[in-house]
């Protein structure tokens, strides 16, 4: 029997410990009917999903580094299996959307129950999957692939959702009303946005125009009875002027709307520089452009369905 080389090279070291791996795997997850690269890809999907994402295959190519044909034989193979969906993608006439099938997760789950166990066995001579020597090792082969670390969970980068721009919302708004309570001026979160709308953007020639405006901002949740309730309350005591619809306009502020708008600005924004405080001003601005393009996008989606 031949023997080893005395000094084997790293890259024969890495084929002889992938191809054990590769064989390991394909060993455990046989119960699932499920080979190494099916789990590859189906975890990896599974890991998109978390974040209400449904990647193209180029998308899972580029994330596995699998190739982009065999990426699309594992997954007619698996969507043969029902454990994938592929749609049509709404902007690519070329590509195809990838979701799990119900029976997909909880294959997806197992399997990666079952890896992860392994994983631990494996890793055992060394510590186990957290220990520094793992941990060391994990970096070096990130190192020699030329890509950032990531973990072994097999979960693709975050995505934006709506469930985070929904937790985002509802977080600031609580900060909102905390000062708006604080600060004992007895204005609400809708009518301190009303007083900031006309502070920013001036007068409003028309009752009627600006009634429609604020009727159209969903942040409000206010039908058409409710906006003018809240004009009318500004105005009965004396923050605003010119809002009935028989008054001819402008809309505006008082002198005491404006003096109580410059307050209350204020004081949110000292509490939003602490907010943003140590924020890159670049992923600021990223931020910005995308919740401006998802805004519009909400909008024209809206009429459409």
């Amino acid at each position: 029997m031949a023997q080893p080389a005395e000094n084997p090279t790293v890259g024969y070291l890495l084929w002889r410990l992938t191809t054990r791996l590769r064989a390991a795997i394909d060993r455990a997850l046989v119960p699932l009917g499920l080979t190494h690269a099916q789990y590859t890809l189906l975890a990896s999907l599974y890991g998109y999903s978390r974040s209400g994402a449904q990647p193209t295959q180029r998308e899972l190519s580029d994330w596995t580094g699998l190739e982009p044909i065999f990426v699309s034989k594992l997954a007619r193979a698996l969507e043969q299996a029902g454990l994938l969906e592929r749609a049509e993608h709404p902007t690519d006439s070329r590509a195809f959307q990838l979701r799990l099938t119900a029976h997909g997760t909880d294959v997806a789950e197992r399997a990666i129950a079952i890896v992860r166990s392994f994983q631990e066995e494996f890793t055992a001579p060394i510590g186990g999957t957290h220990s520094p020597a793992t941990q060391t090792f994990v970096r070096a082969l990130h190192t020699l692939l030329g890509i950032e670390h990531r973990s072994d969970s097999m979960a693709p980068p975050t995505t934006l959702t709506g469930q985070d721009v929904s937790e985002a919302e509802g977080a600031l708004t609580a900060v909102l009303q905390r000062i708006l309570a604080d600060s004992n001026s007895g204005v609400s979160r809708p009518e301190y946005i009303t007083l900031r709308v006309l502070a920013l953007r001036g007068p409003a020639e028309s009752p009627a125009a600006f009634h429609a405006y604020l009727v159209g901002q969903p942040q409000f949740g206010l039908d058409g009875p409710g906006v003018t309730a809240l004009l009318a309350g500004l105005e009965t005591r004396g923050l605003i002027s010119g809002s009935s619809a028989d008054g001819g306009g402008p809309v505006e502020l008082t002198a005491a709307g404006a003096d109580l708008h410059a307050t209350l600005a204020a004081t949110v924004l000292a509490v939003t520089r602490r907010l943003y405080a140590d924020i890159d001003p670049d992923d600021l601005a990223i931020a910005h452009n995308v919740l401006v393009e998802l805004t519009q996008r909400a909008t024209r989606m809206r009429t459409e369905l």
